[in-house]
């Protein structure tokens, strides 16, 4: 049975976000959160707290994801979750940010596969004691830092461990986002580990997108997406066979949004700040309605963006199909 995962978006797919969506568009399997920082400080910023907190994610199928390079570290994140309730913890081993990545965690940490492999060998042989038993643990994971071939040693490391799945963004580190994913490599791996629980991520935006890289790759059967999610709240709907996205239901999902943030969030300026990053991902299917997009990215204030909102939904057209970046 095919299984959709929401990929973590730092700055997007926080619990509001989430309560939202699982609200309006119910079908997803797992909710990834926006990564907690793990440190020697052993302690999480109030904002990572509320984001896992128990009563923000109720009914919510939520998976915590970790940035941590220190398996002390880590380790300490674990439990953490697993005493709020937590079955299953994520690795990010992807993020390409440059901040993260100079402090060796994120992507970082792919450059020396010796390393990570002692990571894993001093969490996964410490994970009884720290009282995980009955927690999973999974990875999320890029190709390499620079090169696409760099994914023969890391995977050699993923295989030795029990990881509960492995999600493999089909790109390098120096990639970051731009171009087309590698899947041949990912074809590279599905042939020569194929009893590893993969599950693949990269430029799903459409039911074609998917349907590409699932006649390509029959033997996968768990997805996640990000962006195509953000832009399409109702893709995973269509994609088990559901109606497409409609205009009327899209609006109800923005409107949602924006009065649980202002619930929120501390003033007008920062609720409409942080719509605006919703509209990166939403603009996209709305193709024809520029002038009105651009409207609502210059609104300063509460009146300006509710006007320029409601001029959008009113006159702009809901894309029949998006374009596909493969």
């Amino acid at each position: 049975m095919m299984k959709y995962y929401y990929a973590p978006m730092e700055g997007i797919t926080g619990h509001v976000y989430r309560r939202a969506h699982h609200s309006l568009f119910p079908g997803v399997d797992k909710y990834y959160t926006p990564f907690v920082t793990a440190t020697h400080t052993h302690s999480f910023k109030q904002k990572e707290k509320y984001d896992v907190a128990p009563e923000n994610n109720e009914g919510i199928p939520v998976v915590p994801q970790i940035l941590a390079r220190d398996p002390e570290d880590f380790l300490w994140a674990a439990s953490y979750m697993a005493d709020l309730g937590y079955r299953e913890v994520n690795l990010n081993l992807g993020c390409p940010v440059g901040t993260v990545v100079k402090h060796g965690r994120g992507a970082g940490m792919l450059s020396d596969p010796e390393n990570l492999d002692r990571f894993f060998d001093a969490v996964l042989g410490r994970w009884d004691q720290a009282g995980l038993s009955g927690v999973k643990l999974s990875v999320k994971t890029r190709l390499g830092m620079t090169e696409p071939s760099e994914w023969e040693r890391l995977f050699a490391v993923y295989a030795s461990y029990p990881l509960s799945e492995i999600t493999v963004h089909a790109r390098t580190r120096e990639d970051a986002y731009r171009g087309v994913p590698r899947l041949d490599v990912y074809g590279e791996i599905l042939e020569k580990y194929p009893s590893l629980p993969l599950v693949y991520n990269g430029n799903l935006f459409t039911k074609e997108d998917l349907a590409l890289v699932k006649d390509r790759f029959p033997g996968t059967e768990t997805f996640m997406l990000g962006r195509g999610l953000v832009a399409d709240p109702a893709l995973v709907r269509e994609l088990r066979g559901g109606e497409p996205l409609g205009k009327k239901e899209l609006r109800a999902f923005h409107d949602r949004l924006y009065a649980d943030l202002s619930e929120t969030m501390p003033g007008t300026a920062v609720v409409i700040g942080k719509m605006k990053e919703y509209w990166v991902h939403m603009g996209a299917m709305f193709p024809e309605s520029a002038k009105q997009l651009k409207a609502v990215y210059k609104a300063r204030t509460k009146v300006e963006y509710e006007g320029a909102v409601r001029v959008l939904f009113n006159t702009g057209r809901l894309a029949e199909r998006k374009r596909s970046l493969y």
